[in-house]
C-alpha cells in the first residue's frame, strides 16, 4: 500500500512553537539567518522565528507539514503588500535578540524589502524543512503548494534565497533567477527567482 500523500496544513497559534523549532533547525546555517544574526544561539533563532510566525500565522500564511517536519510562509498578494507592516510589528521582538540592537538586521531586511516586485505576486517568505527529514522531497511539497495557490489566481511568485545549492530546487518547480546581487555591508550574495 502506498504511503498517505503528505498534505500542508495551514498552522494554528498552537503550532509556533514546534514549527519555530523546525524552521530555526532548518536554517541554522542559512545565510539569510547567520549574517543579520551572527552571534544567535539557537534558542535565539526559535524566537526569531517565533516573533516572525505568529503574525503569519494570524493572517493565515503559514503552512505545515502533520508531523512539524517542514514548514513555510506564503504571502498572497494582499499579504505581500503588507510586508513591511508585518516585519515592522516584529523588530522589536527581534531586535532584542540581536547583539547590535538589530542595526544589521534592520539594514538587510530594509535593503531586501527595496527588492520586492511591485506587480501582484505571492511571496514564498520562509520554507524550511528540518535536518533529519531533508532529501525525502518535502520542501517540494510545501514550495509546490504555494505555487498551486498562486497559479490558481494567474500570478507569479517571487522568492529571495542566499543559499545558492537551493537554485536547483527552485529552478525545477518553475522559478528562474531575475537578479543577484550582494547585500549590503558585506552582506551575502541574494538570489532573487520569480516565476
Amino acid at each position: 500500500m502506498p504511503p498517505e500523500p503528505v498534505v500542508p496544513q495551514l498552522a494554528r497559534a498552537a503550532d509556533v512553537q514546534a514549527l519555530a523549532a523546525t524552521l530555526a533547525s532548518a536554517m541554522a546555517d542559512d545565510p539569510m539567518i547567520r549574517w543579520p544574526m551572527p552571534d544567535a544561539t539557537p534558542n535565539e533563532q526559535e524566537a526569531l522565528f517565533r516573533a516572525i510566525l505568529e503574525p503569519y500565522i494570524e493572517l493565515g500564511v503559514a503552512w505545515k507539514l502533520p508531523d512539524y517536519s517542514g514548514g513555510a510562509a506564503w504571502l498572497a498578494p494582499a499579504a505581500a503588500d503588507r510586508f513591511a507592516e508585518i516585519d515592522e510589528s516584529t523588530r522589536p521582538a527581534i531586535f532584542a535578540l540581536t547583539s547590535d540592537g538589530g542595526a544589521r538586521y534592520a539594514t538587510f531586511w530594509d535593503w531586501l524589502g527595496s527588492h520586492l516586485p511591485e506587480e501582484p505576486h505571492w511571496l514564498l517568505d520562509v520554507v524550511g524543512v528540518r535536518p533529519g527529514d531533508q532529501r525525502r522531497g518535502l520542501g517540494r511539497i510545501l514550495i509546490q503548494h504555494g505555487l498551486d495557490l498562486a497559479r490558481a489566481e494567474g500570478l507569479p511568485a517571487f522568492l529571495e534565497t542566499g543559499n545558492e545549492a537551493n537554485l536547483p530546487l527552485y529552478e525545477s518547480l518553475g522559478f528562474r533567477v531575475v537578479d543577484q546581487q550582494q547585500a549590503p555591508d558585506g552582506g551575502p550574495t541574494i538570489w532573487f527567482m520569480q516565476t
